[in-house]
């Protein structure tokens, strides 16, 4: 139990530090869709983790049914998001990325910060 607040802290300790906004224009520059990716990484870790505590039979009292039923949503749009833009930075090495992509990623991200925040997850 002691390794698991142990990550989930570390997992927001490093989500809640990037604070990454939408941006507007055709396209976006590899170095911004790499900060985008990596601190949506930070943040999906603490929802992950947080999720997968509250999967046993007996629920624990701390588990908050409202933060997981839109977690969900937001960790698959951005999953979905990194993935494209990755593979998009992949096949086209030094070329401008999706600003549709990124945003999409940001709004995942901003979810996701916003209800660990709301319910103080990985505060304690």
């Amino acid at each position: 139990m002691r390794k698991f607040f142990a990550c989930l802290a570390l997992a927001l300790s490093l989500g809640a530090c990037s604070t990454i906004s939408t941006l507007t224009g055709a396209s976006i520059s590899p170095t911004a869709v790499i900060v985008a990716a990596n601190a949506f990484d930070a943040a999906e870790a603490t929802a992950t983790v947080y999720i997968t505590s509250c999967i046993p039979a007996a629920v624990p009292v701390w588990c908050k049914p409202a933060a997981v039923k839109t977690m969900v949503p937001a960790i698959r749009a951005g999953r979905t998001a990194r993935s494209n833009l990755e593979a998009f930075m992949a096949a086209n090495s030094g070329k401008l990325g999706d600003v549709g992509l990124y945003n999409t990623l940001v709004a995942a991200t901003t979810t996701l910060q916003q209800i660990e925040a709301q319910y103080s997850i990985g505060s304690k």
